[in-house]
């Protein structure tokens, strides 16, 4: 068992269990693996498959026995032999994450089982692009909860130029902001969570 902790994220590995031998299987995963990104856990997978199609099911558990199925879809054989990835939104907590692969008669194999322990993300910018803008700047908010926001422009004087009120969801929102009609200049953008929470970013108006 291998284990790599860092500040966000412990991820553990275990082997599954297969029916039958592994090389015997017409279509198996080959690898899989599991990693934190800004807006939830992705998943990434490669097969070995020698069958026309192949279906899959992604599932998901909180408790490492009980598995739902979050996503599942068919695949040719063309397209096995490329990487797949998923992106599940859930943040927060310890996850466990398999596979399923099999035909069209139904017949599936189980993936190793990867582990996600997550420390939930708070109220966050992500980003703020371009930071040199002319008339348009997209502004991505990581929230973990559903909530209204206030967004201020603010000019370095401290005079609040603009102020607007948006709803954003759990997880990533990315809004966007005109401000062709504004001067050219630099500016402070705050935003304001329903919590009270402020979280402050730069532009310039070119």
């Amino acid at each position: 068992m291998k284990q790599i902790t860092s500040t966000f994220i412990t991820i553990i590995s275990s082997l599954g269990t297969f029916a039958q031998p592994i090389d015997s299987l017409p279509v198996r995963i080959n690898t899989l693996e599991a990693k934190s990104i800004v807006y939830g856990i992705r998943l990434d997978w490669s097969v070995v498959c020698f069958l026309e199609f192949a279906k899959f099911q992604i599932q998901r558990s909180s408790d490492g026995i009980n598995y739902t199925t979050i996503n599942a879809f068919e695949a040719d054989k063309l397209r096995c032999k490329q990487p797949f990835d998923f992106t599940d939104a859930n943040i927060g907590g310890t996850l466990f994450y398999k596979i399923n692969v099999g035909d069209r008669d139904g017949r599936y194999s189980s993936s190793k089982v990867v582990t996600v322990t997550l420390t939930e993300k708070k109220f966050a910018i992500n980003s703020i692009a371009p930071s040199l803008v002319n008339s348009e700047v997209l502004l991505s908010l990581y929230s973990p909860n559903i909530d209204k926001v206030s967004l201020f422009i603010i000019n370095f004087n401290g005079v609040i130029l603009r102020r607007q009120s948006i709803d954003i969801v759990k997880g990533v929102s990315d809004i966007r902001i005109n401000v062709g009609n504004m001067p050219k200049g630099n500016y402070i953008l705050k935003v304001q969570n329903g919590f009270l929470e402020e979280r402050i970013t730069r532009f310039t108006r070119l």
